[in-house]
């Protein structure tokens, strides 16, 4: 089992819901975010010139526990919509998951999941 974590950009985010419920991925929660990758750095300065503040951009942040069979096509999922080989498309971060509990039922790992 596997923790997914997309960022992307908040204009692709009700494609990117559509092409994931689509492909079966229906169990996510949203949030959003601001943050910057890599692009060089833009400063503001405080009006006494003593601050100097990273700009941020809004983004929205999609957490999804898929097993691991489903990963890659979670990740071809994402890709296919957001990929436009410009800064900002996106990141895409897979990290294990011990484990899950439904507390309703009772059920554990993948079939807490699914």
């Amino acid at each position: 089992m596997k923790e997914v974590v997309i960022i992307l950009r908040p204009k692709m985010y009700f494609k990117t819901k559509q092409a994931l419920v689509d492909a079966g991925f229906h169990s996510m929660t949203v949030k959003e975010v601001v943050g910057r990758g890599k692009q060089p750095v833009q400063y503001d300065m405080d009006n006494d010139d003593s601050e100097i503040r990273h700009r941020v951009v809004a983004k929205r942040m999609i957490e999804m526990y898929v097993r691991d069979e489903d990963v890659q096509c979670l990740i071809d999922t994402v890709v296919e919509v957001n990929k436009t080989n410009q800064a900002g498309d996106g990141k895409i971060f897979v990290m294990p998951a011990k484990n899950a509990f439904r507390i309703r039922t009772g059920e554990k790992e993948n079939d807490a999941i699914i």
